[in-house]
């Protein structure tokens, strides 16, 4: 079995397990203002979904435009995303990306992250706390390029599966899935994996009997193998 067609397997089978995923986006899409992907982003970093969320909900009760957080007091911001964790480095990179746009850009998010994607990515990381997996999720479903961006969770299981090297950071495994995955799948790997990380393939006692993937997985082969020589 070759590399790439193992990563086309991995996709089928995680098809025919979640279906038509997608990403929740709507909001910022029904605005046209992807500003907002940027927050929603930002604020999802190291956090739970119902924490982000509700930080969400309380910066755009407030604040419902660039300029509004561009003008806003930093605490302020603050005390409106307390819930997702981190609130204070969120808060500056929140006010630092909306100032960014409203002085450089006219208030015109498309344009800051317009261009090339190496161009908008260099862009979007000049802006602190902002990371490279943060600028690879707006650009993907922003610009829709074609990419796959590496989280916590997509980390562990394209590791444990064997669809990226065990050692080496970010750029690292973000290559090897593109090398993989094919380019029309990358965004439905991307939040399927995430998926699977969070609900089957956990960080303790990932729960293998809901896995599609353990005839692919080395993870899974190694462990197993373990199990049976310690008898």
């Amino acid at each position: 079995m070759t590399n790439t067609k193992k990563g086309e397997l991995v996709v089928q089978r995680l098809e025919s397990l979640f279906g038509n995923i997608t990403f929740d986006d709507d909001f910022w899409r029904e605005r046209n203002e992807p500003f907002w992907l940027i927050v929603d982003t930002i604020l999802s970093q190291n956090t739970s979904s119902a924490n982000s969320r509700a930080a969400f909900r309380n910066l755009f009760s407030t604040y419902q435009t660039v300029e509004a957080i561009s003008l806003a007091d930093v605490q302020d911001i603050e005390r409106a995303i307390k819930q997702a964790g981190l609130y204070e480095t969120k808060a500056r990179s929140i006010s630092a990306v909306a100032s960014e746009i409203m002085g450089k850009y006219e208030g015109d998010t498309w344009s800051f992250i317009g261009g090339s994607y190496q161009s908008a990515k260099e862009r979007l990381q000049q802006v602190k706390g902002i990371g490279p997996k943060t600028a690879d999720v707006v650009l993907l479903f922003a610009r829709d390029f074609n990419i796959i961006p590496v989280d916590t969770h997509v980390f562990r299981v394209s590791r444990r599966i064997g669809l990226a090297p065990q050692k080496g950071g970010y750029n690292a495994v973000k290559a090897a899935l593109e090398n993989e995955i094919p380019p029309g799948k990358r965004k439905f790997a991307h939040i399927a994996l995430i998926r699977l990380g969070r609900e089957v393939c956990i960080a303790r006692r990932p729960q293998h009997w809901k896995c599609p993937l353990t005839d692919l997985c080395d993870y899974f082969q190694e462990t197993s193998r373990d199990v049976y020589q310690t008898y």
